[in-house]
């Protein structure tokens, strides 16, 4: 199916506003995420509908809090650490069957994000983070709120302000799947790139418009009891508007929507998010 179920543990589309900046040493952010995601065709290969009277609705709630310390290598970089819960709602539908689960998704642990400024305007970020399930789980049911499978995944990100009304952010990630125990299927290891291009108005600093997406691409073949599955690769770009309004330099709040014009052996949707941040 390219990656078990056309699904990815990582939140394609998720790290779009500042992804390279974390709280200052000594102080504790908190982020909030809501994604509403419809997908009404599930493609093959060849990027054609491929599965009969298809249909997904899901809902994905995730808080995350990071924390970056006070203890702060001469070298500049600065040392944080976070943690992630995510709860969701779905409703399947495909080849006359339905189902609909809620509950939770998965955690997601930072032990330690490096991040570095060499200047005011260019902002790195570097961290190795896992995903594990901790969802209920049913290998007979169409609908599961959790993939039941761990991820390793290696975070990048660049934030870089050419001039004080432009950004310009990316964040590339390479996520490494676990076997799924229940089903003995293995999902290819995924590469993926969030992006940002935003502008600020002068006339009103507080408000970024930009344009975002992500762009998902399969690396490795799924395997079933060991064995390659070929030409069955995960792949999506998507792209959209998205509107930033800070209140003050830590608190701000995103609306953004994303349609994903390109897909290759997974679902074809839209995704509306919501997502916020403030200092603890």
């Amino acid at each position: 199916m390219a990656t078990e179920n056309g699904n990815t543990n990582w939140p394609l589309g998720v790290q779009t506003v500042v992804p390279a900046i974390l709280p200052a040493p000594g102080s504790t952010q908190f982020y909030s995420y809501s994604v509403f995601y419809n997908a009404n065709s599930y493609r093959d290969n060849a990027g054609h509908s491929s599965l009969p009277g298809f249909k997904l609705d899901t809902f994905v709630q995730a808080v995350r809090v990071v924390h970056t310390w006070d203890y702060q290598p001469d070298n500049g970089i600065k040392l944080s650490s976070g943690i992630i819960g995510t709860a969701d709602t779905l409703e399947v539908q495909a080849y006359g069957q339905k189902d609909r689960k809620t509950g939770m998704k998965q955690v997601y642990l930072s032990p330690l994000y490096l991040t570095y400024s060499p200047s005011d305007t260019l902002h790195l970020l570097t961290g190795f983070n896992v995903f594990l399930p901790v969802g209920g789980y049913d290998k007979k049911d169409l609908a599961n709120t959790s993939s039941n499978y761990a991820t390793y995944t290696q975070e990048f990100a660049l934030t870089w302000f050419p001039s004080p009304s432009w950004e310009v952010s990316i964040e590339p990630t390479v996520s490494i799947n676990q076997r799924n125990k229940d089903t003995d299927y293995r999902s290819g290891d995924v590469f993926d790139v969030d992006y940002l291009l935003g502008y600020r108005i002068p006339a009103l600093p507080q408000l970024q418009v930009g344009l975002v997406g992500y762009y998902t691409h399969q690396f490795t073949n799924d395997t079933l009891n060991g064995a390659d599955l070929p030409d069955a690769r995960l792949e999506k770009l998507a792209y959209g508007p998205q509107l930033f309004y800070a209140f003050n330099k830590s608190s701000g709040v995103v609306v953004k929507w994303m349609h994903e014009s390109v897909v290759k052996n997974g679902p074809k949707g839209d995704g509306l998010w919501f997502e916020a941040t403030f200092p603890l």
